[in-house]
C-alpha cells in the first residue's frame, strides 16, 4: 500500500532538527562568556541569559495565537528564522549591552516560538510517533557541532563569530523549511491554551500540585542558572577551551537520553526523577571545587541533570493528566520550567556573581599600537605551564587546530607571550616583586596591552593583601586566576543546598498516586509508554478499528 507520508520524510525531519539547535547552540551558552569578555556586569550578564526564558514565556503568544489558527508551520517557521538570523547577525556588530541585549532579545523573540513549531512540523508527519527521539537527537548533535566549531575554529566566547555563525545557520533553516512537508495551520475556529491555564483545575489533586510546585522550584537553579555562569566560570578558573569544552553537557545527554527508558523500566519515574535532581545538587558541589577533574564530572552529570529531571518531569505529566488536558498541561509545564523557572534562574545568576564578585578585575593599561590609555584592562594573561604536558590539554581543540594550521610565515613573527613566560625568569612558578623589577624594560607587553612595572607591582601587592598572604609578596598562577575570579565555591553552593532542600520535600511528600478515575491496580498493569484506550485504535490509512492483538 502507498505510504501517505512524504518521501524521506525522517531525513528531512532529522535536517530540520539538527539546524534548529545548531541555530541554539551558538549562541545558547557562549552569550554570557562574551558578555564577560566585554566586562559589562553581573546584572547585564544575568539579562542576557535570560533571553532564552523570556522568549519562552512570550512565544505561547505567537505559536497559539497565530500560527495555530492562521499559516502554515513550515511557512511560520521560515518567517521567524529569517527574523532570528538576521538580528543575530546585526547582535555581533554590537560590543554596547543596550544595543546587544535589543538585538538579542529580537532573536530570542524570533527563536523560541520556533522549538513548538519544528515540534509541531514533526509530530504531524513522522510516520511512528515513539521515534520521535530518533529525530529528536540530532538536535543534540547540532548543538554540538555548533559549539565545537565556534568553540575551535571561530575564538569561543572571545569573539562575535559565534553570533555570526548562528545567523547563518537561522537563515539555511528560515529556505530549508520552505522545502519540508506542508503542515496546514488548524484553522481560527481550533481550541488552544497558549500559557495551559486550562490545566490548572489539575492542582486540586495533591499529586500533581506537589509535583508541579516541586519541578518548578528546582528548575530555577537549574537551566537557567547553570547555562548563565556556565562559559564565565570556566573562563575566570582558566581551564582549556571553556566553550569547546561545554559540549561535554550535550554527549553526555546523548548517552542518558539513550539509556532513559532502561533506567524508567528499572527504577520507575519517580525515582528517576529523583535521580535528575540529586544530580543538579551533586554537580554544583563539584563546580564548588575548583580542581578541573571536579569541574569535567559536574558537565559529564548533564546528561542526568537534563534527561532524568526536564524529560522525566514532561513523561510524567504526560502520563497523569487526562487526555483532553495533556496539552495545556504540557503548555503549562513548559511556561513554568522554561519560561519563568529560567528567567529566574538566570536573574538569579547575575546576582550571585554581583554578591560574590572577584577581588581584582581591572588595571591601568596602554595599547600597544596605539598608544592610547585603557583604564579598565583586563589583568595580564598566565597560561597553564603544563597544558603541553596535561592529559587535558586534548579537550583544548582549538589551540590543537591553530597549530596544525599555522603556516610557516607565521612562526616568524614574533611568539605570543603570557605574563610568566617574560617575567618567571628562575622557572619556579611563581612571580615576585623581584621578578617584577629585574624584568628590562619599563613595561611588559601581553596580547597587545602594555602593563608598566609600577602598575604590576602595585596589583601583585593588592592581589597578595587580598587573598589573606603573608610574608614576601609572589603569587602563583592558582592564586593570580583566583583573585580575578568570583567566589564560585560560594555562588555554587547555596543553590545546591536549595535544591537538596527541595529533593528532600520532593521524596518525602509527593506520592505517585494514580490518575482520577484510575485504580492503582490499573496504574501498575500500564505499560510506560502507553495510555489506557477505551475503544480499539483506529488505523491511520482506513480509519477504521484495527484487530485486536490476540496474544
Amino acid at each position: 500500500m502507498t505510504s501517505q507520508h512524504p518521501p524521506f520524510v525522517r531525513t528531512r525531519l532529522s535536517m530540520m532538527m539538527f539546524l534548529e539547535f545548531f541555530t541554539w547552540g551558538c549562541w545558547g551558552v557562549t552569550i554570557t562568556g562574551y558578555a564577560s569578555t566585554l566586562r559589562f556586569g553581573e546584572s547585564q550578564i544575568g539579562w542576557l541569559g535570560a533571553v532564552p526564558a523570556i522568549g519562552a514565556i512570550i512565544s505561547p503568544l505567537f505559536v497559539g495565537l497565530i500560527a495555530d489558527r492562521f499559516f502554515s508551520a513550515q511557512r511560520m517557521l521560515s518567517v521567524l528564522h529569517l527574523l532570528g538570523g538576521a538580528s543575530l547577525i546585526l547582535a555581533g556588530f554590537q560590543n554596547s549591552f543596550p544595543l546587544l541585549m535589543l538585538f538579542m532579545l529580537l532573536n530570542g523573540l524570533a527563536f523560541m516560538p520556533t522549538i513548538a513549531l519544528v515540534n509541531a512540523v514533526a509530530f504531524r508527519h513522522i510516520p511512528d510517533p515513539d521515534n520521535f527521539p530518533r529525530i529528536a537527537v540530532l538536535g543534540t548533535v547540532g548543538w554540538i557541532v555548533a559549539i565545537v566549531v565556534s568553540g575551535v575554529f571561530l575564538g569561543g566566547a572571545e569573539k562575535s563569530h559565534f553570533l555570526y555563525l548562528g545567523g547563518v545557520g537561522s537563515i539555511l533553516l528560515a529556505l530549508y523549511a520552505l522545502t519540508l512537508p506542508d503542515t496546514p495551520p488548524k484553522g481560527a475556529g481550533a481550541g488552544g491554551d497558549m500559557f495551559g491555564l486550562s490545566a490548572l483545575k489539575l492542582f486540586k489533586e495533591p499529586s500533581f500540585l506537589i509535583f508541579v510546585v516541586c519541578v518548578f522550584l528546582l528548575s530555577i537553579p537549574a537551566c537557567g542558572y547553570f547555562f548563565t555562569l556556565m562559559v564565565p566560570m570556566l573562563q575566570q578558573r582558566g581551564y582549556p577551551a571553556p566553550v569547546a569544552l561545554t559540549s561535554l553537557n550535550q554527549f553526555a545527554e546523548l548517552i542518558f537520553m539513550f539509556s532513559m527508558p532502561l533506567f524508567v523500566a528499572k527504577f520507575g519515574l519517580k525515582r528517576v526523577i529523583l535521580i535528575g535532581m540529586t544530580a543538579w545538587a551533586v554537580r554544583y558541589l563539584f563546580f564548588t571545587c575548583p580542581a578541573f577533574s571536579a569541574a569535567f564530572v559536574g558537565l559529564i552529570l548533564h546528561g542526568f541533570c537534563y534527561s532524568f529531571f526536564y524529560v522525566g518531569a514532561y513523561m510524567w505529566v504526560d502520563r497523569r493528566a487526562p487526555a483532553e488536558l495533556k496539552s495545556s498541561a504540557q503548555s503549562l509545564l513548559a511556561f513554568l520550567l522554561l519560561g519563568v523557572g529560567y528567567l529566574l534562574g538566570a536573574k538569579g545568576a547575575g546576582i550571585m556573581m554581583g554578591q560574590f564578585p572577584a577581588d581584582l578585575t581591572a588595571m591601568a593599561a596602554v595599547d600597544a599600537e596605539t598608544g592610547d590609555k585603557v583604564e579598565d584592562a583586563k589583568l595580564p594573561r598566565w597560561d597553564d605551564p603544563e597544558a603541553a604536558t596535561s592529559a587535558w590539554r586534548f579537550l583544548d581543540l582549538r589551540g590543537t587546530v591553530e597549530g596544525l594550521l599555522k603556516k610557516q610565515e607565521d612562526e616568524k613573527e614574533t611568539p605570543k607571550l603570557d605574563l610568566a613566560q617574560q617575567l618567571d625568569t628562575d622557572t619556579e612558578g611563581k612571580i615576585s616583586l623581584a621578578n617584577i623589577e629585574r624584568f628590562e624594560g619599563s613595561s611588559v607587553t601581553v596580547d597587545g596591552l602594555k602593563y608598566s612595572k609600577e602598575d604590576l607591582a602595585s596589583t601583585f601587592r593588592m592581589a597578595h593583601e587580598k587573598l589573606g598572604l603573608e610574608g614576601n609578596v609572589a603569587l602563583d598562577r592558582k592564586q593570580w586566576l583566583a583573585v580575578q575570579a568570583n567566589k564560585w565555591n560560594r555562588i555554587w553552593f547555596w543553590p545546591s543546598i536549595f535544591c537538596f532542600v527541595i529533593l528532600a520535600i520532593f521524596a518525602v511528600a509527593f506520592r505517585d498516586e494514580p490518575a482520577k478515575g484510575e485504580t492503582t491496580e490499573e496504574a501498575r498493569e500500564l505499560p510506560d509508554d502507553k495510555e489506557p484506550v477505551s475503544e480499539p485504535p483506529m488505523s491511520e490509512e482506513e480509519g477504521e478499528p484495527e484487530e485486536a492483538d490476540e496474544g
